[in-house]
């Protein structure tokens, strides 16, 4: 039986800059799927992380590997092609396993299969310490919200001076996530400890009283909180105020628990909803936008054509 093993290496055990666990568990779902009818399965391995402790460790997805082998796993961010023709060189080799770290797939995935949810879902099953935790500050029905401001600030080691972008999340918030919870409790979450502290003190808004991150390098129990609180929300928004992707960290949560998404990202921040059944849903202007970007597409590609 071939094995590929998608690891999560411990801090300073990376060659290249960590990835965030979102994009580790994107890279889960599309291995999983690419692994399907091959005749090779998938296993995780978390064990050089203190994240480990607060999984329960399933054998059908879990493995614990030679941590050597786990620091010698091939590291392949942002290289669709060359994790494509590594996977298929493996595949006809003789070789039994190999072990990598990807996040393969697409960040702006609108639906993945039952099988895939399934899977993953197994990530998630957080040991009591998780849930206990959880527990004491969320309410059983909400809404959640998250906020990403940018590396520099995991751990909350950042500050919330920028009064430009501050204020482009404060008027989403009142624009455009106030009129959707009507009145439900809104769980918040960010990189940005104080932001979130500022959210929670003008909006009213709940929230863990950790400063977390989305990376598995210590201090971990806040970012298994803010995953629990995601897989049970009624509805997951997201800021990018950072970077012009959804988060992985969020928006995959949501696919695997069919939960609504509705993402905003820089630079224009327009809103982008996705429903549980995998439609994407945006703003009339943003309809129009796109369908006038198509057919000046068309309109190129067919004078190009001519002779």
């Amino acid at each position: 039986m071939k094995r590929v093993v998608h690891v999560y290496k411990g801090k300073g055990q990376w060659r290249k800059s960590p990835p965030g666990l979102g994009d580790f568990i994107r890279g889960t779902c599309h291995l999983f799927e690419r692994l399907e009818g091959t005749g090779a399965d998938l296993r995780v391995d978390i064990s050089q992380t203190e994240f480990a402790a607060l999984i329960e460790p399933d054998p059908s997805f879990f493995q614990t590997s030679d941590p050597a082998r786990i620091v010698a796993a091939e590291e392949w961010f942002l290289a669709t092609d060359e994790v494509e023709t590594r996977l298929a060189e493996f595949l006809r080799s003789p070789a039994s396993e190999l072990f990598l770290s990807t996040n393969l797939g697409a960040w702006n995935r609108t639906r993945l299969d039952a099988r895939t949810r399934e899977f993953a879902k197994k990530f998630y099953h957080f040991a009591p310490v998780v849930t206990e935790a959880t527990a004491r500050f969320a309410p059983g029905d909400y809404i959640a919200l998250s906020i990403r401001c940018g590396d520099q600030f995991y751990g909350g080691k950042g500050d919330a001076t920028d009064a430009a972008a501050n204020g482009r999340v404060f008027t989403l918030i009142e624009k455009e996530i106030l009129p959707r919870a009507a009145g439900q409790p809104v769980v918040v979450m960010s990189d940005c400890f104080p932001l979130k502290s500022e959210l929670v003190r003008r909006y009213g808004f709940v929230s863990s009283p950790f400063a977390s991150q989305h990376g598995a390098f210590g201090n971990v129990l806040p970012v298994a909180v803010d995953l629990n609180v995601l897989k049970n929300s009624r509805c997951n928004f997201h800021i990018n105020a950072w970077q012009s992707w959804w988060s992985g960290f969020s928006h995959y949560t949501s696919l695997v628990f069919e939960i609504p998404s509705v993402n905003f990202r820089m630079p224009r921040f327009v809103r982008e909803e996705v429903t549980p059944d995998g439609e994407l849903r945006l703003p009339a202007r943003e309809r129009l936008r796109e369908h006038l970007r198509a057919l000046r597409s068309r309109l190129r590609n067919m004078t190009r054509r001519r002779p």
